[in-house]
């Protein structure tokens, strides 16, 4: 079983506004309502992977209730803390005349401390029933940095591999408690390293500094260009199928979904790459947050994989 822990969790609404218009009055249809939350996310694109998949982390009030109901329909398991408040709305707005997309977040509703350590005793409930336990996403407001290091120190002593998936302090926190897999993109990379990442040597670099970190594993996600990965003996380039986006939500989820699927499976990196890489490129053309396993099986297909050492002459 696939467990993932979503602190920060989000009704994601995707509302779609022609000719988008900054301080105007706007009319709005609404495309389509989703259980969000990058570990959210990566649950249920391990489910549409044919995989048991259990969601923890914290959820509040009514949309709390709409997204544990959404997830028992998809048939993800549940074992949220509640907490006061509201789960937040997360909004996504596309322009169908421009192309654009534009994001506004809320914060999150605020967490104690005593809910903070009910949840570190469920984590460690669950770990010791699952082959892999993905922390991935956000903080809310009253949640230390140092959150997601403690979890993964926590399901490693109880024998579950860990994936960790989010940014800032709490990615960097989190790598120095040693993952075994971590997948930041581009951009979440050049926050923690404190550098551009430019050209293939650049990101050759980038991923032997996560591993000096603490990372056993690093998959360096890149959108349209694929994907890097690497570990201490190899290190692997893909790039990804043409694709025509459709949405955005959930490809860097589902690619985590595919790697802890990966990992449940005992596949080599390669294969993990290559698998990681297809469910990004099928979920980013899938109008949701989740690809089917049929299109990833195709997409798959169109991956190009390499070897690093096949690349220019790096090593």
């Amino acid at each position: 079983m696939i467990a993932t822990v979503t602190l920060n969790p989000a009704l994601d609404k995707t509302m779609a506004i022609p000719g988008f218009a900054i301080g105007g009055t706007n009319r709005a249809s609404i495309e389509q309502i989703d259980a969000g939350g990058k570990g959210i996310n990566v649950a249920k694109a391990a489910r549409q992977l044919g995989c048991p998949a259990m969601a923890l982390g914290f959820l509040a009030g009514a949309n709390g209730r709409w997204i544990a109901d959404a997830l028992q329909a998809m048939g993800v398991l549940c074992d949220f803390e509640w907490v006061p408040g509201e789960t937040r709305v997360n909004l996504k707005i596309k322009d169908p005349l421009t192309g654009t997309e534009t994001e506004i977040n809320e914060p999150g509703f605020p967490v104690g401390k005593n809910h903070v350590e009910s949840l570190k005793r469920k984590v460690e409930e669950i770990a010791g029933q699952c082959s892999v336990m993905v922390f991935s996403g956000s903080l809310p407001p009253g949640v230390p940095p140092e959150i997601y290091a403690e979890f993964i120190r926590i399901a490693r002593n109880r024998g579950a591999q860990t994936i960790l998936d989010s940014a800032g302090a709490a990615l960097r926190f989190g790598i120095a408690a040693g993952p075994d897999l971590v997948k930041p993109n581009r951009a979440e990379a050049e926050e923690v390293l404190e550098t551009r990442i430019d050209g293939e040597a650049a990101l050759v670099g980038a991923a032997r500094r996560f591993l000096a970190l603490g990372a056993r594993v690093v998959v360096l996600s890149l959108g349209a260009d694929g994907a890097l990965a690497a570990s201490g003996r190899e290190r692997w380039r893909a790039w990804s199928p043409s694709v025509t986006a459709s949405s955005s939500i959930g490809a860097g989820d589902a690619m985590v979904a595919a790697l802890a699927f990966a990992m449940t499976r005992g596949l080599a990196l390669a294969d993990a790459l290559r698998l990681a890489t297809a469910a990004g490129a099928a979920t980013a053309a899938t109008n949701g947050s989740a690809a089917d396993l049929g299109s990833i099986e195709d997409y798959s297909k169109g991956v190009t994989l390499h070897s690093i050492g096949e690349i220019a002459g790096l090593c």
